[in-house]
């Protein structure tokens, strides 16, 4: 998260949505009394900090952040978001859970790494918060999006100047960061029972963001065979 006095924005980091390569983007830029929650080194420590003292962490949610930062500054700031669609943010964050170092007391981590594939991830209970919606990160109590703009990572580099020139800043390259090495997401989606699952649990997510998983294959397909064009 980013809160910025000096370009007046909040930028809300949802999970596996290219938050941290957002955040070290504009990072440089920002001012000496701007707010930076997570996505650099010294992020992440007031990120601790400021969960203890400001209730407001890397990954607040834009309802808390509304609350906690007051009406004036809510109602003032440009509110923006990066979301992700649902079928690659699984693989993401599955092949996130593959090679971070970090596990929880329910030794989440190292149980993940125990299974075969993908498919044992979704079908198993292991991460709950596998199936959290990133809808939850921008909606308020009332199913109401309270941010003013959410741009895609299908499109990032695109939503991303956009967002630069809102703000007032010149177009900005944006670095990939936590990038994992694994094959195209949409491959991981061939089991019917599987695709079946997690429409089920982003139903909302994908209807509300217009996604539609066959024209994403669609797409990628098209791009293979532009890539064997001569």
């Amino acid at each position: 998260m980013i809160i910025s006095h000096k370009y007046k924005f909040i930028f809300i980091h949802i999970h596996k949505c290219a938050g941290t390569s957002v955040t070290q983007a504009l990072d440089p830029h920002l001012g000496e009394n701007d707010i930076v929650l997570g996505g650099t080194k010294e992020g992440e420590k007031l990120s601790e900090e400021y969960l203890k003292t400001k209730g407001l962490f890397k990954h607040s949610k834009a309802s808390d952040a509304k609350i906690i930062l007051g009406d004036e500054i809510w109602n003032n700031y440009f509110k923006f978001a990066i979301i992700r669609n649902p079928w690659d943010r699984l693989v993401s964050k599955y092949h996130w859970w593959l090679t971070t170092s970090w596990d929880d007391q329910w030794q989440t981590g190292t149980k993940i790494r125990g299974l075969n594939n993908f498919s044992e991830y979704i079908f198993s209970d292991l991460d709950s918060d596998k199936k959290e919606s990133l809808l939850d990160f921008v909606m308020d109590d009332n199913q109401k999006i309270i941010v003013d703009y959410l741009g895609k990572f299908e499109r990032i580099h695109r939503d991303f100047a956009y967002i630069c020139g809102r703000i007032g800043l010149p177009n900005i390259e944006l670095p990939h960061t936590n990038r994992s090495k694994h094959n195209e997401y949409l491959e991981y989606y061939q089991d019917p029972e599987l695709i079946q699952l997690v429409n089920q649990w982003f139903d909302l997510e994908i209807n509300n963001f217009q996604y539609d998983l066959n024209s994403l294959k669609k797409e990628m397909d098209f791009a293979k065979q532009t890539v064997n064009i001569v």
